[in-house]
């Protein structure tokens, strides 16, 4: 996703949408640079998964920038982005 506005990342989280199996990861990324650690989905239906580590040197993404969501496996889930637009 192309975003119009500088935004900095402040959460990320996950639910899991069908049981999840060995190697389901989802993390967040500013272009290729990793902002989130991998999210292990290897979880139940309905589960909910924080980040445990945003990396202050990649969460702020310019204007025009890419905000991406990546995925390893067969992942089954939906991945919310928390993002406070800065000046």
């Amino acid at each position: 996703m192309v975003l119009t506005h500088k935004t900095r990342v402040v959460e990320v989280w996950a639910v899991a949408t069908a049981l999840g199996g060995v190697g389901d990861t989802v993390q967040v990324k500013n272009g290729a640079n990793v902002i989130s650690n991998a999210l292990d989905m290897n979880v139940a239906d309905t589960t909910v998964v924080r980040a445990g580590t945003l990396d202050d040197a990649q969460w702020q993404i310019a204007a025009g920038g890419t905000l991406r969501v990546t995925g390893a496996s067969a992942v089954n889930a939906e991945v919310f982005v928390l993002g406070i637009r800065v000046a």
